[in-house]
């Protein structure tokens, strides 16, 4: 490691490496000061060193800590000293983010060589808390600069933030991002600016447009859980002055029409009404429209139990077939099921099912086709990834509802 650049570059710093901190309050966050020996006869610890040495006498010069070998910044482990650096830039040594940032920049390029660099990890307060993380040569990297305007890499800065939520275990988060599309836009300096910060017009807000059905899953929490990520890489990117993220409903796409449109009559379809209104290239099959890869997963499933079946004893698959119930206007379940004089719902569930307003909402549609008669089958959008499984769910649960032994 090129330690002694690294300490050239602190010694020339402005400021002493302890920041805001007293030397013994910064190095107290990492070793054990009552442990460690004192240098002088007369002290016990080196605390009481430190005291002495540099509060009492002032005897000792600024640096005097990086060669100290009690503390093994010089002849120590790797992760002594990267430990050592990343409290040097922790917000309680330096609440200034810009600063921060700065003095993070310059560390980076010295440690680079070595296949390290102190990347954000956590946030305190809104600024972020950095660690070290080894730097792979197979991590995938996006050409600078980050322009306002590249579809292309916004998408790929998504794509980071969709693998750091994954790791992190933020699993709905993930999910929610991995649907959404990710544009910048000037703000004109409309943000919340934190303590320490200078005000400019210059700044931006990462804008993340989802479907309309999922933008009340965003809830305050899941978009800041979403933000330190994102926010973090855009940082890393050099678009620090990306201050903010704001959810959007995508929107509705208008309807193709000709000229003569007064006098056409109307064209209605009752199977897959929304999808088919729309220019988005949902999969279809057998002329038939289905509203995600999932649904069409479950249909090639059906259409293997349909033909399984006995010939006087067949099934009937109806995808997105449009209903009127009495209190609930036009339905348009995934899949009704009739067989043996019988119906069954089967409804297949995204991410955005998952939030307690939405399975609410679900809970009031399986009401409604109770009060018919009618069993729903739920399916998790996860589960549509293992057909052998997902076949032997439908077998039980159709033969039991739509086949009922007496």
């Amino acid at each position: 490691m090129t330690r002694r650049d690294v300490f050239d570059l602190l010694r020339a710093a402005e400021g002493g490496w302890w920041g805001r901190l007293d030397e013994v309050a910064f190095l107290g966050g990492l070793y054990d000061l009552d442990a460690l020996p004192s240098t002088d006869s007369r002290h016990p610890t080196a605390r009481t060193d430190i005291i002495q040495h540099r509060f009492n006498n002032y005897d000792w010069e600024d640096d005097w800590v990086f060669e100290d070998p009690r503390f093994g910044l010089l002849d120590g482990p790797d992760e002594v000293l990267l430990a050592f650096l990343a409290r040097l830039v922790h917000p309680e040594v330096r609440p200034d983010t810009d600063e921060a940032a700065r003095r993070v920049d310059e560390l980076n390029r010295l440690l680079a060589a070595d296949g390290w660099a102190l990347r954000p990890r956590d946030f305190m307060s809104g600024r972020p808390v950095y660690a070290p993380f080894p730097e792979s040569a197979a991590t995938p990297t996006i050409p600078l600069p980050l322009r306002d305007d590249d579809a292309l890499k916004l998408d790929l800065v998504l794509g980071q933030t969709h693998h750091l939520l994954d790791d992190d275990g933020e699993g709905l988060a993930r999910d929610l991002v991995r649907s959404a599309k990710l544009t910048l836009r000037h703000d004109g300096g409309y943000f919340h600016p934190m303590p320490n910060d200078n005000w400019t017009d210059a700044t931006y807000e990462a804008v993340l447009t989802v479907d309309r059905a999922l933008v009340s899953e965003f809830t305050t929490a899941m978009t800041e859980a979403i933000w330190q990520r994102l926010g973090a890489v855009l940082k890393q990117m050099g678009r620090g002055d990306v201050q903010s993220l704001v959810v959007e409903a995508a929107l509705l796409p208008l309807p193709e029409i000709t000229q003569d449109w007064r006098y056409q009559g109307s064209s209605p379809t009752n199977q897959a009404r929304r999808e088919r209104r729309s220019n988005q290239g949902y999969p279809t099959a057998d002329d038939l429209v289905f509203a995600s890869r999932a649904e069409l997963a479950v249909y090639q499933v059906l259409q293997d139990l349909q033909r399984e079946r006995p010939t006087q004893s067949g099934i009937a698959i109806l995808p997105l077939a449009s209903a009127k119930l009495r209190d609930a206007g036009v339905r348009s379940p995934a899949f009704t099921v009739l067989g043996n004089g019988r119906a069954v719902i089967i409804e297949v569930d995204g991410p955005h099912h998952y939030g307690r307003t939405r399975k609410a909402d679900d809970e009031d549609r399986d009401r409604h086709w109770a009060r018919c008669g009618v069993h729903t089958i739920r399916i998790a959008d996860e589960h549509t990834s293992h057909p052998s499984e997902l076949k032997e769910r439908l077998r039980e649960d159709l033969g039991r509802l739509l086949f009922p032994t007496r």
